[in-house]
């Protein structure tokens, strides 16, 4: 940053810089990172990054770089984001860090002060500073902050010893993200899509009718189905049941359209429902019943037996 405007800075650091040379800052072991420790330290410097304390911990951890030191950097270049740089009224945007990347400095702007955060955890991280040998603060400062060296490194060691920080070793362990938990495939399922279709044709003794349905394995693994049974139960309980042994393996998503037909032999209450077979054993598909109808005799059938009787009282009188 030009010495123009790091004076105010330099001036402010002035007495940091006795009290450190005086071994009133020691560096001790960095203690574990803690969000709201950070947010509370910010608070305390009216930094408008108040609440990013879960994210330093977050970004720093994740690069391997110490929170604290993230931390501190933010407040010697910028008293924690109050400050931000800028030039002709044209401020760089979220840029707590003075980390200037564009191709002038107003034009390093960040979307937030998360973005920039991670941002700078990383370049620390990366070939110039941490891969390149460089740890300690003292080793850092003069290729972060060529102008004005002595104040910086004497403002972020003031900051990293009040929030327990290493400044001779500025790296932690790095956490790597946790692997995404990845949902376990539910099993096959086989479904009925709506409902059994039956024809609009007559429902007389002597006639046939139609039924329609379609299964879907709704799961996300394959079905190998051994056989699909439409019970049907005639007045009675007769049973008139229709079925499929052919082997149908039906893939996750996959439907299967079966169709079929039956003579109408006698008058009264029909029901059915739905089973398939997989591994030996039959299970019934939706929550019961399937479809229910009523089946008459035919009209002529009835004016017959209407005769009949007639012509039988008519005898005994």
């Amino acid at each position: 940053m030009p010495k123009g405007a790091r004076a105010g800075i330099v001036l402010a650091a002035a007495l940091l810089l006795a009290a450190v040379s005086a071994g009133a800052f020691a560096p001790t072991a960095a203690a574990d990172p803690d969000a709201a420790a950070l947010d509370a330290f910010l608070a305390r410097h009216d930094s408008p990054m108040t609440g990013t304390g879960a994210t330093f911990i977050r970004e720093g951890l994740r690069h391997g770089v110490d929170p604290v030191f993230l931390v501190a950097i933010a407040g010697a270049e910028s008293s924690f984001g109050r400050f931000l740089y800028s030039r002709g009224g044209d401020q760089c945007t979220y840029n707590a860090f003075n980390w200037f990347y564009g191709p002038t400095r107003p034009e390093s702007d960040f979307a937030s002060w998360d973005e920039a955060i991670a941002r700078v955890a990383a370049g620390l991280a990366g070939g110039l500073y941490h891969g390149a040998g460089l740890f300690s603060v003292d080793a850092i400062a003069p290729r972060y902050c060529p102008e004005g060296t002595a104040p910086w490194v004497a403002n972020v060691k003031a900051f990293m010893g009040e929030l327990g920080g290493d400044w001779t070793d500025t790296r932690v362990a790095p956490v790597a993200a946790p692997e995404p938990v990845v949902p376990a495939e539910a099993p096959g399922t086989v479904e009925l899509d709506g409902s059994v279709k039956l024809d609009d044709g007559d429902r007389e003794v002597g006639q046939r009718i139609y039924a329609w349905f379609t299964l879907t394995n709704r799961g996300g693994r394959p079905v190998d189905l051994e056989g699909v049974r439409l019970v049907v139960h005639g007045p009675g309980g007769l049973p008139r049941d229709l079925v499929s042994d052919q082997p149908l393996p039906l893939a996750p998503g996959q439907s299967l359209e079966v169709s079929t037909s039956w003579p109408l032999d006698l008058a009264g209450r029909w029901q059915g429902w739905i089973e398939v077979t997989r591994d030996g054993t039959p299970s019934l598909v939706g929550d019961g019943q399937a479809f229910s109808f009523e089946v008459r005799l035919p009209e002529d059938h009835m004016l017959h037996r209407w005769e009949q009787r007639d012509a039988m009282l008519a005898g005994t009188l």
